[in-house]
């Protein structure tokens, strides 16, 4: 199970999901787990792509989204880690 810290997270992350048209993060979420490298592939990037979208939804709300974006970085790399998909999650924080 993905170990989230805050209760915000997981609907964050839906959330972005569902703003993008992303039926696998969906699908990953809902099962709480990762099944493949594929997905934790996936996974990692789409964090990367709601960093993206939350900057350009913060400038024109005046929101800030950094909080529980700090709790999703933190639970992800925990769980890639803990899930045996660590080298997945830094060689896509690499390129970010």
């Amino acid at each position: 199970m993905i170990p989230y810290s805050n209760p915000e997270e997981k609907p964050t992350i839906l959330h972005y999901a569902e703003l993008m048209s992303d039926q696998l993060t969906k699908e990953i979420i809902h099962k709480d787990q990762l099944s493949n490298k594929d997905e934790a592939l996936h996974l990692a990037k789409f964090f990367w792509r709601i960093v993206e979208r939350s900057n350009q939804e913060d400038k024109e709300t005046g929101e800030s989204t950094e909080y529980i974006l700090e709790k999703i970085i933190i639970t992800f790399m925990a769980y890639f880690r803990s899930a045996g998909y660590g080298e997945v999650w830094e060689s896509v924080e690499d390129d970010n």
